[in-house]
């Protein structure tokens, strides 16, 4: 074999070890490109259910305070026409006739507050209180699958960045196992399918 032959096995030893690297580095841009794509969408999701975990909570915690402000307003009243009830015997006609016009009022405005017909009745504040109080606790128990899922997302990409500079495969597979554990977190942080104890 003359030089140039040698020289010429070389050349294409060297220039197919060049694609194969160059493909390999194209792969795993790729592959961190698809990760970050992942980490900003569960990164929003995680935030959403944060904001509706605060946002639930306190609708809840509102309306349940309208709910008692309607109770102890439907109480006084009751106690006021009872009282003024009391009142009225040995009244003389005419302020009777006055009380008693007021004891049905206030009765009138007493069972307003349970009334099918009004908007706001208390069985429809519990109702929506208790809404709300899903709504938080389905945040509640989205936001763990979405913050672990994110920090295994990082670390994911962390681990494909360091592979391309060691090109080191047990990484890369670290970083795969990493990665799809942490979007199947997410999957399972929005579907909620398989509820994990620890989280």
């Amino acid at each position: 074999m003359e030089a140039t032959e040698v020289k010429d096995m070389i050349d294409e030893a060297v220039e197919r070890e060049h694609v194969k690297e160059k493909g390999s580095k194209t792969s795993t841009a790729i592959y961190i490109s698809v990760l970050a794509a992942v980490l900003s969408v569960v990164s929003v999701m995680g935030s959403n259910a944060s904001k509706e975990m605060m946002a639930s909570a306190i609708e809840a915690s509102d309306t349940f305070a309208y709910y008692q402000a309607k109770t102890q307003r439907q109480v006084s009243l009751r106690l006021a026409a009872d009282q003024l009830d009391l009142l009225t015997d040995g009244m003389p006609d005419a302020v009777r006739s006055k009380a008693e016009a007021k004891i049905a009022e206030y009765r009138k405005n007493a069972d307003r507050a349970d009334s099918p017909t009004e908007d706001n009745n208390r069985q429809s504040l519990v109702a929506k209180a208790r809404d709300a109080e899903h709504r938080r606790d389905h945040a509640a128990a989205q936001d763990p699958y979405f913050d672990f899922a994110e920090a295994l997302l990082q670390i994911a990409i962390v681990l494909a960045s360091v592979f391309v500079i060691t090109e080191m495969p047990l990484i890369l597979l670290a970083s795969r196992i990493l990665g799809a554990a942490g979007f199947l977190l997410a999957i399972d942080g929005i579907t909620q399918w398989i509820p994990l104890p620890f989280l």
